[in-house]
């Protein structure tokens, strides 16, 4: 289905703020990572789910500071339907000094929604991200 302009100016929009997050990630600006978060957020991975801004605020600082990564997020597809977006993509983590025996670079799969306020701002409100696994429909 064609895109209308307006979907193609959302998700260009939506393609900005994953360059936005990679950068705001690898600098350690978590100020600039947060810009594109909502009040409330839910990190399907996590078993407290459900973060203020505040909490997923700490989460990041707390990720930077400790893990020696680097990341790119690059989202694959991008599915606007009203306000609400759907991203889906992989991220590439690099780690800046792999300990022995750990892979130097991961690959991850994520799922964004995201939601448009009423300025046409997009927040992200709901997310998941994982491990690929490798499927063979022949085996």
């Amino acid at each position: 289905m064609p895109q209308s302009d307006s979907n193609a100016e959302d998700v260009a929009k939506l393609r900005n703020i994953a360059r936005e997050f990679t950068n705001g990630f690898n600098s350690g600006d978590v100020e600039r990572i947060m810009r594109f978060y909502g009040d409330k957020y839910v990190d399907v991975n996590l078993r407290r789910p459900v973060q203020s801004k505040a909490e997923r605020s700490v989460y990041y600082r707390r990720v930077i500071q400790n893990r020696g990564i680097q990341i790119e997020v690059v989202p694959d597809e991008i599915w606007v339907e009203g306000n609400l977006g759907f991203v889906r993509g992989t991220i590439n983590i690099a780690r800046t000094a792999p300990k022995p025996g750990e892979t130097p670079s991961t690959e991850l799969r994520y799922l964004e929604i995201m939601r448009k306020d009423s300025e046409g701002n997009w927040k992200a409100v709901w997310g998941m991200d994982g491990p690929i696994q490798e499927y063979d429909p022949a085996d």
